[in-house]
């Protein structure tokens, strides 16, 4: 399990890999991106390797996240997409504020970029 708790410019971000749940919650505007993603892709890289049929969620709830952070979102993103094409369960859930046009956005872009199953979800 991988868990980093929420700060004001990173998020929580909760990789369960036996329930095979995958949350980003939060703002992402970490300093050195590099640094705080490192872990994440590495461990995402490990667990579609392990992944053995199992089913994947991700959730994604962001505030806002700045360029750098969205080239590692994305990466992350495509790494399971391959996993996807492998023939693996994989679903992504971006959840969204009805008011925050430009997440709606972010989200609808990375679903046009990206093979995968992909949801948008508008909270009210």
């Amino acid at each position: 399990m991988l868990h980093i708790e929420r700060t004001e410019d990173t998020p929580e971000v909760h990789f369960d890999p036996r329930e095979g749940f995958f949350s980003v919650v939060g703002r992402s505007l970490p300093e050195n991106a590099y640094n705080f993603f490192k872990p994440l892709i590495d461990f995402t890289k490990q667990y579609v390797t392990s992944q053995n049929g199992k089913s994947t969620n991700l959730t994604f709830k962001l505030d806002y996240f700045n360029s750098s952070s969205g080239r590692f979102i994305f990466e992350m993103l495509t790494i399971f997409e391959e996993s996807y094409k492998k023939q693996q369960q994989v679903k992504v859930k971006w959840l969204v504020d009805k008011d925050d046009e430009l997440m709606i956005e972010k989200g609808e872009e990375l679903k046009s970029l990206l093979d995968i199953p992909f949801e948008i979800e508008i909270k009210e």
